[in-house]
């Protein structure tokens, strides 16, 4: 194959373009590594389907490659708009810019020793070397089927440089490609290091990080915006700038190219928001790395603020809702929390009272509601759980709803949602007394009676004393006065406010029924050393419940107390007394004067 023409010169060492159109032109490139893009641009203006860029070693040498399936070029391409930058061995002088060899010339950025281009159409090869002192060779490379081009750059790189090179190449495609409108792949292989080949795939869809976004297509423009509230509780997604995940993003992009993209620079009344604009109206400057800002640019802002103002603040809404009920239901937790922080912040935050939030339990068959604080009444708090239990369920019972926070994040929201409302766990401020239903203890009955005794001397009689469990608020409170009535039967159960047993202990009014809690300390204690001696263990905790439920003894009830210490009534049973089992669990309650069983009031 005769070449087109011969370069005779020593090409051993990689000059740096002389003076001249090429250097001037090279030197408009921020960033060295945009020649990938640019070559990208070239096979995607050839009309590529698919475009391959391989970055490999070989021996004393690195090869980068970009290849299409685009059109190709005739000969008559090759030395028209590619070669105007490049001077002939017979003419000795430079040419006119022109715009195929404008972004072309960007191959001698990173100043390779040799840039091949191979080249084909129309059942005609070509092959073209460039050298970086804008001498070339062009030959004829035979007959080849299909259409296509491939440029391949060489340089001399050690293995550590090409580690970088590969990692800088990978990054700049990164940045400027992948977003573009053809499929592109990159390959890497590290043959010196023994390291095996990868193939990654760089073009995605135009997308925004975040909770959620919408997409308008208009004409031959699309947008893509959502908020950047919310992000830090979803998963971080792989590739894309850093830029990206800031509080504030704005991407600019032609034919899915990037012309511009910053996370710094907000515009105005899009504060908070992630966007990107891709349309054929977006030009990039002369330096390339920025986009001009003319009224294509100026006109694309406005719609975007459009956007976010209605589309997504109604996207926004209409995904709340189905998010809280899969909260409810354990599912989602995260990408609700990731929802609800960004329907509570600028710019597309939602009325508070639209809002929906995940119930631990079903109130009146809704597993999310809105408008919550008028759910509360009077000053009662907005009540949250980790999740839903027995106690939950009670507190809906009661008419309450009680908001599931399966997410660090939603109890916090919640508060900021409602900023002037008390928010307070449920079981904080609720609790579960259940009365028990297991046969008594040894001692139990005693225990029992001597406290009902106790209390009556001390005029502080009660309907009754049972024992029960605590679940939630007032777990370690030795007992729990309630209204005494009922009727006899299977162990219940009763949902109160906290804060209305402490106040209704400390008026201890007559005929309320005293539940001793079984879990506390205190009554754990008793009950063991009723085993042994009942009349002690039983006064102690009497004393102890009324310093509980009132405060310091006042000296005549003391000294009561300390009466009956000494001269103990004789107690009803003897065998329940001595704790025997024919004391059965009849004996577990002990009535005071005569009042009978009692059941937990509802």
């Amino acid at each position: 194959m005769a070449p087109y023409r011969s370069s005779r010169e020593d090409h051993a060492a990689a000059p740096a373009p002389p003076p001249g159109p090429v250097a001037d032109m090279v030197q408009q490139f921020a960033d060295p590594y945009a020649f990938l893009r640019e070559l990208v641009q070239n096979g995607m203006d050839a009309g590529a389907r698919r475009i391959a860029v391989r970055v490999e070693t070989l021996p004393g040498a690195c090869a980068t490659s970009v290849a299409d399936d685009g059109s190709g070029m005739s000969r008559e391409d090759i030395e028209g708009p590619l070669l105007t930058l490049f001077s002939s061995s017979k003419e000795g002088d430079a040419s006119k810019i022109g715009k195929y060899g404008v972004g072309f010339v960007s191959v001698f950025a990173l100043q390779p020793e040799l840039v091949e281009v191979e080249t084909w159409r129309d059942r005609q090869a070509w092959r073209l070397r460039l050298r970086g002192d804008t001498s070339y060779e062009l030959e004829d490379a035979g007959p080849r089927e299909g259409s296509g081009t491939r440029v391949t750059l060489l340089q001399r790189l050690t293995r550590e440089a090409f580690v970088e090179h590969a990692r800088r190449a990978r990054a700049a495609l990164r940045r400027w490609c992948r977003h573009a409108r053809c499929e592109i792949a990159l390959s890497i292989a590290d043959h010196e290091g023994n390291v095996p080949g990868s193939v990654e795939r760089i073009d995605g869809p135009l997308a925004v990080a975040a909770p959620v976004s919408v997409t308008a297509v208009e004409d031959d423009a699309t947008f893509v915006v959502g908020p950047s509230a919310g992000t830090q509780h979803l998963p971080r997604p792989d590739g894309g700038d850093a830029a990206e995940h800031g509080q504030s993003f704005a991407g600019f992009y032609n034919r899915g190219l990037t012309l511009f993209e910053t996370g710094s620079e907000v515009f105005p009344g899009l504060s908070g928001v992630r966007f990107k604009v891709m349309s054929p109206h977006l030009q990039h400057t002369l330096s390339r790395d920025n986009v001009r800002r003319d009224d294509a640019f100026w006109d694309a802002l406005a719609r975007v603020r459009e956007l976010v103002k209605g589309s997504l603040r109604r996207e926004l809404a209409a995904r709340l809702a189905p998010a809280a009920r899969a909260a409810a239901g354990g599912e989602g937790a995260a990408e609700y929390a990731a929802l609800l922080e960004a329907a509570l912040s600028s710019p597309a935050a939602l009325d508070p009272d639209e809002i929906p939030f995940p119930l631990a339990s079903p109130l009146a068959g809704e597993r999310a509601l809105a408008g919550l604080r008028s759910l509360a009444p009077g000053r009662a708090p907005l009540l949250t759980a980790e999740r839903a239990d027995a106690l939950t369920e009670a507190v809906t019972e009661r008419g309450l709803p009680v908001v599931l926070c399966g997410h660090p994040a939603v109890a916090a929201l919640l508060k900021q949602c409602f900023p002037k409302a008390h928010v307070q766990e449920a079981r904080a401020a609720y609790l579960l007394v259940r009365e028990e239903p297991t046969r008594a203890a040894e001692g139990d009955a005693a225990l029992l009676q001597v406290v009902a005794e106790a209390l009556a001397r001390a005029r502080h009689g009660v309907a009754g004393v049972s024992l029960c469990r605590v679940e939630g608020a007032l777990r370690q409170r030795g007992a729990i006065l309630l209204p005494g009535g009922g009727e006899r039967g299977r162990p219940q159960r009763s949902c109160h406010a906290a804060r209305d047993v402490v106040r209704s202990a400390a008026r201890w009014r007559p005929g309320h029924a005293l539940y001793l809690n079984a879990g506390s300390d205190t009554v754990a204690l008793a009950r063991r050393r009723a085993a042994v001696d009942p009349v002690t263990a039983g006064n102690l905790l009497a004393r102890a419940l009324l310093v509980e439920a009132k405060g310091p003894l006042d000296p005549e009830d003391s000294d009561r107390l300390l009466d009956l210490a000494a001269r103990p009534p004789p107690l009803a049973g003897g065998a329940a007394a001595r704790g025997a089992p024919g004391g059965g669990a009849a004996a577990q309650r002990a009535p005071a004067g005569g009042g009978g069983q009692r059941r937990i009031p509802q």
